[in-house]
Formats: C-alpha cells, structure tokens, sequence
C-alpha cells in the first residue's frame, strides 16, 4: 500500500500511456482494413453516350461570311423612297423627248456690294498681304493671302482676283484735335474672269455687276435666281452653280461631279 501511495502519478501516468498506445494499435489496424476494402471493392467506369452529329453547314457558311463579308454602298437615299428606277425629266410640252430638269430662261446683270475690309502690310517690301473681302449675299468673309491669288475658300470660289494693292493714304480734317490726320485710303483691284477691273478703297463699300440665272426646275417649276457659288436642289439632286455669263449657265452634280452646260432660252 505504501508503494502505491509513493507512485500513485506515476502509476496513472503508466496506465493512460498504455491505454494510448492501444488506441493508436487499434486506430492503425481499422485503417488497413478499410484500405484494403477499398482497393477490392469494384470500380466500374460510367459510359457516356456519344454526342449527337451536328451539320457543319452552319458553321461552313458563319466562317465563308467572316472570310467575305457584305460591303455597304454609300448611297444617299431616303428610307421610305422607292428605289429609283432611272432618271425622270420633265419634258417641254413643245418637245416630247426628256430634257435635262433644269431651264434656263434668261440671264441679267445685277449690282452687289463689294467690300475690302482690312489687311497686313509690310514694311520692309512694301507690299500688302492677308486681304479681307466681303461679298454680299455671301454670310463670311473671304481671307487671300496675296495678289494674284483667287477670292475663294473651301465653299466657293467667287471666280474674282486680286490683281493689284497699292498703299495710299490721304489728311483729312479732325475736328476734335483741330488737326489733320492721316486716313487709311489703299486701294485694291479685283476682276472677275470675262469681266472690268474693279478697284476697292479699304473700310469703303463698292458695286460691282454679277450675271443672275433666272431658272427653274421642270417645266411647272418655280422660278428663282442664282449666282455663281450658290447651291440648290432639282428632282432630288443638289447642284452648284459654277459660272454663268449673258448666254449660259454652268452647274455641277455634288454627287457625281457631272458638268452641265444650260443655255438660255432667251
């Protein structure tokens, strides 16, 4: 009984560890043992059926359409318009043949104002540069480098030219000093091709003459008058008007670019 007492830790310490080493004992042959059975146990193989044919013809045409695809047409054309079958002209009731739309029935001369705004000098080689020029019934200004050059932009080309600058200035009496003072009076001459010089004085509007077409479209059109540079519309066609003299009218087709020369009927 005494050694019991003496040892009794060390004796229960001696009895768990034996009792642990019989668990792991236990807990390693259970192990083996369900290894074993999974290694007997069968192991079949599900079948999977085969899949199903598909027809390659869409796959075919889907590759053909990516190989080629469809180009658009730049065509300007309304969405619910009939697609037009050829050109329809109105035709003079004296004529039974189709005859281009437009008509020309006479050409006038007519005064516009003219008028040279500001521009650039130098000193050093006297001469001018960067002309401004206003027409009217044009809503801009037309800015040219130098003479000799056209009076035109991206827009229009006026058909005018700058053909001579000279820089003149004259005294004028200024009431409020009680002196004389030196007036910008440079002159500028413009022509149009076929037409008489005309000389512009700076900060000073002039008149110039342009033929005017009297025309219209088709036979019952309204009539209506244009100048040279201006656009309009015809049997859904947009023209511009490229030069017009006593006898004639030259318009171009924006779409296509096609001169037609109009005469007149007067």
């Amino acid at each position: 009984m005494d050694f019991l007492k003496k040892h009794y830790e060390k004796i229960v310490l001696a009895v768990a560890l034996v009792a642990l080493i019989v668990s792991a004992i236990f807990l390693a042959l259970n192990v083996s043992a369900l290894s074993s059975q999974i290694e007997e146990a069968p192991n079949p193989i599900p079948k999977v059926a085969s899949a199903p044919h598909v027809p390659l013809d869409t796959y075919t045409n889907a590759i053909q359409s990516l190989a080629q695809p469809p180009l658009w047409t730049n065509v300007n054309r309304e969405l619910f318009d009939p697609i037009p079958i050829g050109p329809v002209y109105q035709t003079n009731p004296t004529n039974p043949t189709p005859e281009f739309p437009v008509v020309l029935l006479s050409v006038v001369r007519k005064p516009f104002k003219l008028l040279f705004k500001i521009y650039s000098y130098d000193a050093s080689t006297k001469e001018g540069y960067n002309f401004q020029i206003n027409f009217q019934f044009r809503a801009r200004t037309f800015f040219t480098p130098h003479v000799g050059d056209g009076i035109k932009d991206h827009y229009e080309d006026t058909g005018y030219q700058i053909t001579k600058f000279e820089k003149k200035s004259t005294l004028v009496p200024d009431a409020s000093l009680g002196i004389n003072r030196e007036k910008d009076v440079s002159e500028l001459t413009v022509q149009h091709e076929g037409g008489n010089p005309v000389v512009l004085v700076v900060g000073q509007e002039s008149v110039d003459e342009e033929p005017v077409a009297q025309a219209r479209c088709g036979a019952g059109g309204a009539i209506h008058e244009y100048r040279r540079g201006q656009s309009f519309e015809c049997e859904r066609k947009t023209y511009k008007v490229v030069d017009i003299d006593l006898k004639q009218m030259v318009i171009v087709d924006q779409q296509t670019q096609e001169q037609h020369i109009i005469k007149s009927q007067q």
